[in-house]
């Protein structure tokens, strides 16, 4: 079975209050503190992930039972609420941007292939 390959870990630097620093100290040995942080970091942000689906699906089921919410919905997803940005910068060169675009996606894929064959 082939291990799945993770990039190394980011270092950070994390500025606590000295009330809280001490509490952490007294409440975790010193070698588990780093571990019991990411746990901890983890655990709120897989929360908020939890809570967001939990609030799109509610709001699923209240336009599935209120079909007039839900056409309401499709009218601002289809709605044009800027136009086209040739109209509001009259400096836009669209032939540039999309010259420029494809090198940057092309350079993307270029360090993509590359970080991959180091792999």
């Amino acid at each position: 079975m082939q291990k799945l390959q993770t990039s190394p870990p980011k270092q950070v630097l994390l500025r606590l209050p000295e009330d809280v620093a001490e509490k952490l100290a007294r409440a975790v040995p010193p070698r588990q503190r780093n571990k019991f942080l990411v746990d901890l970091v983890r655990q709120e942000l897989e929360k908020e992930d939890a809570e967001l689906v939990a609030a799109c699906e509610a709001m699923n089921a209240i336009e599935m039972a209120h079909p007039e919410l839900l056409a309401e919905t499709q009218e601002w997803l289809d709605a044009d609420l800027t136009g086209s940005v040739d109209d509001w910068d009259p400096d836009f060169d669209r032939a540039t941007f999309e010259r420029e675009f494809a090198i940057a996606q092309a350079q993307l894929a270029a360090n993509a292939a590359t970080a991959k064959s180091r792999k």
